[in-house]
């Protein structure tokens, strides 16, 4: 049922939303108006969506169509312009939702050289994104240092591996970073989310938090809590040098320049 549908998806759909639009609030509008407007005329047409790729169709559409309306506020269309619409809609799809180069060339409806294209394109895009230094919460070393090497790859730096909410919260006053890496449960029984959120209280200005679990479903809630960058494991190095170059570019353009 396409209830059922929705529901199952709906999380991801938001985590797409939000990636490709840069903000949480910009993000979860979009999947609003997709629900409210998209979904009826689908309908209404008798196109009842049946697969996880129409709807992404569906919100693809409408994100799209709200751009060249100028409903979007200035601020999210200076992000989709400065990182190439294409670009950031293939890997996202690809990279992050796990479509296939065919299914997301039906999602963005275009061709699979296109979407090839766009991929190569963003390999490129995702090296030369601004280099921030990026503080790791995860206790389980042979992951953290994995996550430690896809950042130096990409073109960061690491401040530190932490294992324990302590050593977050130590290593975080050490230095300055501009984005977090975060599993939920640390070696010490705490969470890393409470660990952040001490973080953060301390920093003069919140820094992109971005989630590495392998319990995503309860941190996707649709509470104001909701993170907006969200990987599960286990994970792809593609999936989280995509995450890393959508926070941080993100981040970049919410500051005043």
């Amino acid at each position: 049922m396409l209830a059922d549908l929705i529901s199952g998806e709906l999380p991801y759909l938001r985590r797409y939303a939000r990636a490709l639009l840069g903000t949480r609030s910009a993000g979860d509008a979009a999947v609003e108006t997709m629900l409210e407007t998209k979904m009826m005329v689908l309908l209404n047409q008798h196109q009842t969506p049946t697969q996880r790729k129409d709807l992404f169709r569906a919100l693809d559409e409408t994100i799209m169509e709200e751009l060249s309306d100028g409903k979007l506020n200035q601020e999210v269309a200076k992000i989709l312009r400065t990182m190439t619409t294409d670009e950031r809609r293939a890997v996202m799809l690809t990279a992050v939702e796990g479509f296939s180069i065919f299914e997301t060339a039906e999602i963005l409806c275009t061709s699979t050289g296109f979407v090839e294209e766009a991929l190569t394109n963003a390999e490129t895009s995702l090296k030369s994104a601004l280099a921030t230094t990026v503080l790791v919460i995860e206790d389980e070393i042979l992951i953290a240092e994995m996550l430690a090497g896809i950042v130096l790859e990409a073109g960061h730096s690491v401040l530190g591996i932490a294992t324990t909410h302590r050593q977050a919260v130590e290593l975080a006053a050490s230095g300055e970073f501009g984005l977090i890496l975060a599993d939920i449960a640390l070696a010490d029984g705490s969470s890393g989310a409470e660990a952040v959120q001490e973080i953060q209280l301390s920093l003069p200005r919140p820094v992109p938090v971005i989630y590495i679990t392998a319990f995503p479903k309860r941190l996707l809630t649709g509470e104001a809590t909701e993170p907006a960058f969200l990987i599960p494991k286990p994970f792809l190095p593609r999936q989280v040098r995509a995450m890393v170059e959508q926070a941080v570019m993100a981040a970049y353009l919410e500051q005043p320049h």
